[in-house]
Parts: C-alpha cells; structure tokens; sequence
C-alpha cells in the first residue's frame, strides 16, 4: 500500500511523536509498504523513505489544492496529532476538507494529544471553525488513540469512536545491544522468546553443557519458547572437546534444538562488548557445571541483574548469598526447567521484560496492531 505519514516534524527533530513516526515508517517499510513522509522540517536517512515538506500557502484553501495531488495517489493517509491539536491549524482545515473530497483515500487520525483536554492550552475559541474541529470527530477519519485515557478522553469530547494502539520500544537499541547480537537476537527472535538462558563455557565435559540442553529442551516441551545460548568453542588443541563439541551438536540434533540453542563462538573470542550485550539479553544465567575452580560468570551475571541457575557444588555454593537458585547435578532436566520456570515467573523485572516483549516492542505492535489495521483497509472498501 502506498501510505503517508504527515505531522508538524519528524526527524531528525526529536520528540515522541517524531520517534513513533520514524518506527511506523520504519515498519511499514519493511512489510513491503511504500511509504512517504510529509512535515513542515524534518528529513530521512533511510533512501527508502522519502521526506516531502508541506508547501507554504496563504490559507487552508490553497494548501488543500497544493496538497490533493500527492496525497490522490495514497491509499492511506495517517496524520498524527494535527487532527486534535492546534500547532497548525491551516493545515488542520485543510486536512478535513480533503478527506471529504478523496473518497478512495483512507484517512488515519492518530491521536496522541487533545487539546481541548489540556486546560494548559488556550485557544481562540473552540466554538468557532476550523478551532471547533479540534473537538469533533470526522465522520472519514479512522480514529487511533495511544492509550486508553486518550481513546476514553476523545469518546467523552467527541462522541467518536477511537481504536487504542500503543506506542512501542525498540528493545535492542535501548538495551544497546551491540550491532553482531543485534542481528542474532533478529535472526532467531531472542526478544520474542519467553526465556532466554546463557552459558558462558568453553566446550569441556566437566561444564556440563549436555544438562543446559535437555533443560531447554523440557522448557521447550513445557510450552516455554526459549533459547539456550553457549558462547565457548571447542579447545582445538583438545581432540576430547572435539569430540564432546560434536556430540553435543548431535544432541541438539536429536532434541530438536536446532534453532533454540544456539553455539556462539567460531574461531575467535567473542569480543568484551558482545559478550556483554549478551548478559543484558539474557533472562538468566545457566551454569550446570559438575567441577569449576571459582566460577566467575556468576559474579558477572549478578552485575548485570541477572538472575542465576547453577549446579550446588564448590566453590558456587560460596560465591552468593542471594539471587542465586542451586540445584543437584542429579536433578531430572524436567524438573529444573519447572524451577527455572517457577522463579523467573515470580521476578518482577522478568515479568515487566516479557510484557513488553510481547505488547511493546515494535515488532509486537505492527503484528497485533497495525498490520490488522492496514488488512482492515485492504478489504473494506472506501465510503
């Protein structure tokens, strides 16, 4: 579909507004959309977006006729703000007059702010026109609102119906996940996962990796969609971590674990920043071994907030007094899963992390928002 997204500014003008048009188009772009942004300053850095400025004109008249030929050829106009707040009111009319005219376009209203809401706001006088469309509902409009307090706010100025999709977040940015797991959390949807456990090991038999995966394979049979990340390599000066490297693989094999656990390090070390990005990726830290000297990774998990499931044996027992979970070497795999289950379920930041997971990240959005309103479109034909 052929969309525009118009508002006051976008990028690089920074503002939330601004932010959550960049991501929209970002979106839409990437679901095979065409998409074109039009704003009184703003411009692109992506070659597939491109930025088109509003034209200066005398009035709301001559801005309509000015704008009529680029936005005849939409099949979605999206305006976000400018149908309920007064920072260019021209533009406001102008909008509402073309959306009675271009009948084969569908008109978005994005409803972030209401002015007649916002007593810190004074204007002219609501009572007359175009100020009084800043509190009335176009009958073409397709009405969205951020949250449920503007959708109910708009329904009690209004008497119009507003359908609520919330703003989102890009996790790997905010997280600063570094541009390498970036890709691999994309590639193998490690934000999208309920649980994400990481194993910071070489590949020896003692660290016990054998446990991390048929744990990940009954957290996987319990319905948990998880991930079991182990960034060490095999010692290539050892033939017997060759040869555990390769049952392993073997084992994933035959647990279908193919894309769930997933064997970080080739040739090299994974670089510090990496490494790093990984802990703050992860849900929890995994660490099974049957013998370890002191156990690092654990103090490294616990700097990061994470929490952690380790083997009870010495010297791990020793490290922590808190926000770590034992369990014995000889515990079924079904049944450690159950506990790493249970006490990431009780942890509120875990708990906070996968709703917005699932409601928040931009991803989620466009799947259970916006690409149902654009499939809306698609069949519904135009007043």
């Amino acid at each position: 579909m052929k969309i525009a997204l118009i508002h006051y500014t976008y990028l690089p003008v920074v503002g939330g507004v601004e932010i959550v048009m960049a991501e929209h188009a970002r979106l839409f772009t990437e679901h095979g959309h065409q998409v074109t942004v039009i704003c009184d300053q703003g411009a692109s850095d992506d070659p597939r977006i491109p930025v088109e400025l509003l034209p200066d004109a005398a009035d709301a008249g001559e801005l309509a006729r000015a704008l009529e030929p680029r936005l005849a050829n939409m099949d979605v106009v999206m305006i976000h703000n400018i149908a309920t707040m007064p920072f260019h009111i021209t533009l406001t009319e102008a909008l509402w007059n073309l959306a009675k005219r271009l009948t084969s376009v569908r008109f978005v209203a994005w409803v972030h702010d209401l002015v007649a809401c916002n007593p810190d706001y004074a204007l002219p006088s609501i009572e007359e026109w175009p100020w009084s469309s800043l509190a009335r509902a176009h009958d073409r409009y397709r009405y969205v609102a951020v949250s449920e307090l503007r959708r109910r706010q708009f329904a009690e100025l209004t008497g119009g119906k507003a359908t609520v999709i919330p703003n989102g977040v890009d996790p790997a940015r905010l997280l600063g996940l570094t541009e390498s797991i970036t890709e691999l959390a994309q590639a193998y949807d490690l934000l999208g996962r309920e649980i994400v456990l990481l194993h910071p090991t070489r590949l020896l038999k003692r660290k016990n990796v054998e446990l991390g995966l048929r744990v990940t394979a009954a957290l996987k049979s319990a319905g948990r969609t998880c991930a079991y990340l182990i960034t060490g390599a095999p010692d290539a000066q050892n033939p017997a971590s060759q040869a555990y490297a390769e049952y392993l693989h073997g084992l994933c094999v035959e647990l279908d674990l193919e894309d769930d656990a997933l064997f970080l390090q080739a040739d090299v070390p994974i670089p510090d920043r990496d490494l790093a990005s990984l802990f703050v990726l992860a849900d929890a830290l995994f660490f099974p071994s049957r013998q370890e000297g002191f156990g690092l990774p654990i103090l490294e998990a616990a700097l990061h907030r994470l929490p952690v499931f380790c083997a009870a044996i010495e010297p791990l027992t020793t490290l922590l007094s808190q926000g770590v979970t034992f369990f014995p070497l000889d515990a079924e795999p079904a049944q450690i899963a159950l506990t790493v289950a249970a006490r990431l379920g009780t942890t509120e930041a875990w708990q906070a992390r996968h709703q917005i997971r699932r409601h928040y990240a931009w991803q989620a959005v466009y799947a259970n928002y916006l690409a149902p309103l654009l499939a809306e479109f698609e069949t519904v034909v135009p007043a």
